[in-house]
């Protein structure tokens, strides 16, 4: 359960941080798109891992493979909308981490 506690908070950490640099400077949008991408990336590497494993659900499995299409297509720089992009990507990241909790736990 601690262990849990830790990734959840650094995480959280993570995004939080996506928000402003060390300097106090506002990351730009595409950038926040950016580095939402690389841990929604991060975050499936591990889930496959529990899915070679055979600790993934057939339903979880398919709710992963669901979101892959758009994330795939968002992450590839096929962005025209960052902020809805954004949005849709943090979203789709609060999925993939509830999923590696519930794995996890």
């Amino acid at each position: 359960m601690k262990r849990i506690l830790m990734t959840v908070a650094l995480v959280a950490a993570f995004f939080m941080s996506a928000c402003t640099t060390p300097e106090g400077n506002k990351l730009s949008t595409e950038q926040q798109v950016q580095i939402t991408c690389e841990g929604i990336i991060s975050t499936v590497r591990i889930l496959s891992g529990y899915r070679a494993a055979g600790q993934l659900s057939d339903q979880t499995i398919k709710t992963v493979s669901d979101l892959m299409p758009s994330t795939v297509k968002l992450c590839s720089g096929e962005v025209t909308d960052y902020e809805t992009a954004l949005q849709t990507l943090q979203e789709t990241a609060y999925i993939l981490l509830t999923v590696k909790k519930g794995v996890e736990a």
